[in-house]
Formats: C-alpha cells, structure tokens, sequence
C-alpha cells in the first residue's frame, strides 16, 4: 500500500522537478538574448547547449531527443538562425554526451569541463560552417573565438547551477 502524500510533499515533488527545467529555460532564454560588448560585434554563450550536455550525462531521460529538437527549431526561430541547425547540433551533441555518459559520469569535474570544451569547439566550428555555406560569406575565426572562450569559461559557473538542481531531484532508482 502506499503511504498517503500531503499537499505539501506533492508541491515539493513537483518543485523539485520542476527546477531542472526552470534551470533549462533560463538558460535558453540567455541563449536567445545577445550581448554587446565595447566593440559592438555581438557574441553568444552556448548556454542552452551546456544544459543539453549535463542533462545528457547525469540524467538523460530529462532531456530526450524530441525535446532538444523542438528547442534547437524554436532557437533557431527566435534567432534567425538556419532553420533546423540548432535543432540538428543539439541532437548530435546530447547523442555524444549520452555516449560518453558512463566515461563521464565516473570522472571529477575537470574532465566534464574538458569534454564540454570539445563539443563547444565542434557546435560552434558546426555553425561557422553552416554559415560558409547558408550565406557565402566567409567569417573570420577570431568572431567566433569569443564565443569559444566565454561559453568555456562560463562552463563551470553554469555547472554548479545544475549540480545543485541535480542534488534537488529523487535519487535514479
């Protein structure tokens, strides 16, 4: 028989829950939004993908592939992106991630933020080139260098965020 659940343990279940996703849609919206810096050239921190990555690792079922196609389509949409670009690089990243999840998940932080600085190396060089083709118009590597180095480094502040709504939710049985 199960043990009867007050109103209260139902709101901290579906609290605890929901702050992975909290957590996701923040970051999506960081992803959406752009920052100027001094020299007014724009440049983006792969947030949502740092998500998709760590979700991807520690619990992936929170992040299946449908739903990380829908959200790549829909950044594209409010970016002006190519249709279906993000789309495609984040199922090939959270495809990569779930990959190496065993690897990953046995490993200090280090390595995590080492194999994130890879897959942000890949997504973004992925883009770059997408760009190549989409537009004819060749962008030089040093535009994209910021973004490499920001989402790199913004890596391990992001991480403890998700860490701590990871510790939030039931324990994988």
């Amino acid at each position: 028989m199960r043990p009867y659940l007050t109103w209260m343990d139902r709101f901290e279940f579906v609290w605890r829950a929901a702050m992975p996703y909290g957590l996701m849609t923040l970051l999506f919206i960081l992803n959406v939004i752009s920052v100027p810096y001094p020299l007014s050239i724009l440049f983006k921190a792969p947030f949502f993908l740092m998500a998709v990555y760590y979700w991807s690792i520690y619990r992936p079922a929170l992040v299946p592939p449908w739903m990380v196609f829908l959200s790549g389509l829909l950044l594209d949409l409010l970016s002006g992106l190519p249709l279906g670009l993000n789309a495609l690089l984040f199922v090939l990243c959270r495809w990569a991630a779930v990959d190496q999840r065993r690897y990953l998940t046995s490993q200090n932080f280090f390595i995590v933020w080492i194999g994130f600085a890879f897959l942000n190396v890949a997504y973004v060089l992925a883009q770059w080139f997408v760009f190549l083709l989409v537009y004819r118009h060749f962008y030089p590597f040093s535009e994209i260098g910021f973004s490499l180095a920001l989402g790199t480094a913004l890596f391990p502040a992001i991480y403890i965020f998700m860490h701590l709504s990871h510790k939030l939710l039931q324990p994988v049985s």
